[in-house]
């Protein structure tokens, strides 16, 4: 009994321990799972960040932010005309920014910002323990302006625990890399401030049209409060959500310390006061600034740069003042013409169905399966649509350019009567785009082969019709007012823009290629017919090309290439292109000088002889009008020493066409642009455009002439004036020896047979 007893205590203690043995193993084991699973957690996590770590941004990327800026485009004065951008962004540093926005950020955003190295701990705890208490799928908050900075910069806007974590990275980085004064920078150059402006300075341009270091206190603070939600606080569309936010971080900028209590006070009962250039304007000067945008096309390719994105310096050869002169010019003048067109303007039905049958929505109806005739009368009875149609058709155009013929920088441009982005027709710019007849302003390029080849301005030439054949039909050329006359002296022609001198002139003495070819060497580009009628501006030429070709009269005969860029610098304001200008001697000084006489006669005593004595322009200056057939085109091209200068109105469609010679000639429609620009330039003394002489060469022989008889004659006596010669011309004006030709074909009466062809220029 005893020993079974015995054994039984002993199985009971081995059972025990047995069981003792098997809890320790299973501790042991739980245990072991416990830190295999953290073991195998914490390396998940590892592997996790080392991932993440691997798509942050390295070093070199750090060091070298690459936000895209805008390119911003400058006149020649200093003034900002527009911006070519993706994103509307100017960089600029902390220096340039004024004291009160980086202070305002920081009392709104980060008050702890030179406390901390990227990353607030305590803020971050709270404001986690906020978002896990309202069971936030999205966290938010917490972020430091550097870790802002971080996302803005580096990475996406969503918001979770992944970015999260990046950015915590990235900043430490940026912190380890930056300076805060150069965190602050970044931060307010790249954050996006509505309304299309990304930085401070693009933000202060648009909503207060003021560089950033300009901003005063409240502007400051209100444009800090719009990046809580750009939407939200747009002072321009939300102007009282915006004053409220400027007046909250006002209140939060006074407890941090930055302002006083009387600062606060005087700042939030400031008014919101905006100056709004929202990113679709085009600038002061919208059709030039198109054409440099145009001519940099090959440059960025050439130099491997974006216009878009590179933050580039374009210096412009326009000057901002005479831009806004030109303009106002412009504006004034073609609201008269417009009126006067408008009153007296018909139409007829023919024109009308023409135009119907030459839009978009009458080809629609006919491919969905109308008639000509429903078509047309279903847009016939649209009158709404019509009345549109038929104004748009009959809206005045103009072109206006001027450049100093110095140096071919061009200093104002006005493409259009209007700039409109989203209506392609009226992007049309005429000054360089357009090619129209020049009609009587192309003559000077007629008389200055002629004085260039000995033929003195005094010489007298017939004032009659002349009939030319061209193959089997017969040319006439009439003048303007139909009359005729006797003989009349070069001069006296192209001061009156008499037709039938200057045809019989080249028809005597030039060939169409000769014309042509002065014209080339002066700067007209375009192709050019080579026949007689080219002598009144039947061949098309654009403003621009004219303006050049005047400016070659006013700079002694030398040809200088239309300039629009004086140089471009990249966003760390290195070099990247300078411009330097073609030039080339066109025409001899001394013809150039007796050519720069006869078309000051044209304004003294011609078909510009409003300049002087309705206008008031008294300074030394030489032109010529123009007028196309039918009244279709009206042109003047002016310079002085120091301007040339084309004007052109008229209408897109050639059909519509200017009423009356009362409005509608060169000396009506387009001579007063040119002279109200004269007179707001010489009013500007800023603009240093005294009265200055055109340059006479020694060579240049001056006679006085008697009207009377052609003759010389002592000065001051009778009808006397100073004639002027080539050494050449004065030969032959002592010999009396020139002959007429019979060049060309001859001239003659027109046979029955042929076909008549009456035309001319209108003045």
């Amino acid at each position: 009994m005893r020993n079974n007893g015995k054994e039984t205590r002993i199985m009971v203690k081995r059972t025990k321990t047995n069981r003792n043995n098997k809890k320790k193993r299973k501790k042991q084991f739980s245990l072991t799972a416990i830190l295999s699973v953290t073991a195998v957690a914490m390396l998940a996590v590892l592997i996790y960040v080392a991932g993440l770590l691997r798509t942050l941004p390295g070093l070199e990327e750090l060091e070298n932010p690459n936000p895209e800026l805008a390119s911003l485009v400058y006149s020649s004065d200093g003034k900002l005309l527009h911006k070519y951008f993706l994103k509307n962004r100017t960089y600029v540093p902390l220096a340039s920014i004024s004291e009160y926005a980086p202070e305002a950020l920081i009392a709104t955003e980060d008050l702890a910002f030179y406390d901390h190295w990227g990353f607030d701990v305590r803020r971050f705890i709270l404001v986690i323990g906020e978002n896990l208490l309202k069971g936030r799928e999205r966290w938010h908050g917490a972020s430091t302006i550097t870790q802002q900075l971080a996302k803005n910069l580096y990475l996406t806007q969503e918001r979770t625990v992944n970015r999260k974590i990046k950015e915590f990275f990235t900043s430490i980085e940026l912190e380890r890399t930056y300076t805060k004064d150069e965190i602050l920078a970044l931060y307010l150059n790249t954050v996006y401030f509505g309304s299309g402006a990304y930085g401070i300075e693009a933000a202060a341009w648009t909503y207060f049209n003021k560089p950033a270091r300009e901003l005063t206190l409240p502007e400051s603070a209100t444009l800090v409060g719009i990046l809580k939600s750009p939407r939200a606080y747009d002072p321009a569309r939300n102007p009282e959500n915006s004053v409220n936010r400027r007046n909250l971080i006002l209140t939060l900028m006074e407890k941090a310390g930055y302002i006083s209590a009387q600062e606060l006070e005087k700042a939030q009962k400031s008014e919101l006061v905006l100056d709004y250039t929202p990113v679709t304007n085009h600038g002061r000067a919208p059709y030039f600034t198109e054409y440099i945008r145009q001519t940099l096309k090959p440059i960025s390719r050439q130099h491997d740069i974006n216009v878009y994105r590179d933050g580039l310096n374009i210096y412009t050869t326009l000057d901002s003042r005479m831009q806004r002169y030109a303009q106002e010019a412009v504006k004034e003048h073609v609201a008269w013409i417009q009126e006067r067109f408008d009153k007296s303007w018909r139409w007829t039905n023919k024109l009308k169905n023409q135009i119907i049958r030459e839009t978009p929505r009458y080809r629609e109806l006919l491919e969905n399966g109308r008639t000509s005739e429903q078509a047309l009368k279903e847009l016939q009875n649209d009158k709404k649509w019509l009345d549109k149609i038929l104004h748009d058709k009959t809206r005045v155009q103009v072109a206006f350019i001027a450049l100093d013929p110095a140096n071919g920088n061009i200093k104002a441009w006005v493409g259009g009567s209007e700039f409109s982005p989203d209506d392609y027709e009226y992007q049309f710019d005429h000054v360089w785009q357009a090619k129209r007849q020049p009609g009587s302003t192309f003559k000077p390029f007629v008389y200055a082969a002629a004085i260039d080849k000995g033929i003195p301005a005094n010489h007298m030439i017939l004032n009659q019709p002349l009939a030319i054949q061209v193959g089997n039909k017969v040319w006439i050329a009439k003048n303007a007012d139909h009359s005729s006359g006797g003989l009349t002296t070069l001069r006296q022609a192209l001061s009156k823009s008499i037709n039938q001198v200057t045809v019989r002139l080249m028809h005597e003495f030039l060939s169409p290629s000769e014309v042509i070819g002065y014209a080339k060497k002066m700067g007209i580009d375009s192709k050019l017919e080579p026949n007689m009628s080219i002598s009144l501006g039947t061949s098309e030429v654009t403003p621009l090309e004219l303006a050049s070709a005047f400016g070659t009269f006013a700079n002694n005969g030398v040809w200088v290439e239309p300039v629009g860029i004086s140089r471009i610098e990249d966003k760390f304001n290195h070099t990247v292109t300078e411009y330097k200008p073609i030039r080339r001697t066109a025409i001899d000084s001394t013809t150039n000088y007796v050519m720069v006489s006869m078309l000051r006669d044209v304004v003294k005593r011609g078909t510009g002889v409003a300049i002087p004595y309705r206008y008031g322009i008294t300074i030394e200056a030489a032109g010529k009008t123009g007028t196309t057939q039918n009244l279709k085109d009206a042109w003047f091209a002016g310079f002085t020493p120091q301007v040339s200068a084309a004007v052109w109105t008229g209408f897109d469609d050639e059909r519509i066409y200017f009423t009356s010679m009362s409005y509608g000639q060169g000396a009506r429609a387009a001579l007063p642009i040119w002279a109200s620009f004269m007179k707001k330039c010489l009013a500007d003394t800023t603009l240093g455009m005294e009265n200055r002489y055109f340059h006479m060469p020694e060579t240049v022989i001056a006679v006085p002439v008697s009207r009377e008889d052609n003759r010389p004659a002592e000065l001051f006596t009778g009808d006397v004036y100073v004639e002027y010669f080539t050494p050449e011309g004065f030969e032959n004006y002592q010999s009396g020896m020139l002959e007429s030709g019979d060049k060309n074909g001859g001239a003659f009466p027109p046979e029955p047979s042929s076909e008549l062809i009456i035309s001319g220029s209108e003045d």
